[in-house]
């Protein structure tokens, strides 16, 4: 084998960022099954209430881009590993195309 190949395979930090990325896999199906219990939620509280639970569409905000940064991180698009360690992702704010004169 190539000698960089038995490097990688001795690398310490490879096979922990294999095992975070299993346990964010993991994680990530646990916070799909969550958004989808939140979605029926949402349904059923329109049904009533004519409107979403303000309270869920905050937290399904923050819920939604850790689910992205979960998917990130999987995919080797980020190094950053998600919550916990690193902070909750806030909710952010859309970007106004028009500046205020």
């Amino acid at each position: 084998m190539d000698e960089k190949v038995l490097d990688n395979l001795k690398s310490e930090s490879r096979w922990l960022r294999l095992l975070f990325m299993v346990l964010f896999y993991m994680l990530a199906h646990i916070v799909g099954l969550l958004i989808l219990l939140i979605a029926i939620i949402q349904v059923v509280h329109g049904f009533i209430k004519s409107e979403p639970n303000a309270r869920l569409l905050d937290f399904t905000a923050g819920l939604n881009q850790y689910f992205y940064q979960i998917i990130q991180f999987v995919t080797y698009n980020a190094d950053t590993k998600p919550y916990p360690f690193s902070d909750w992702p806030g909710e952010k704010k859309p970007v106004n195309d028009e500046e205020d004169v």
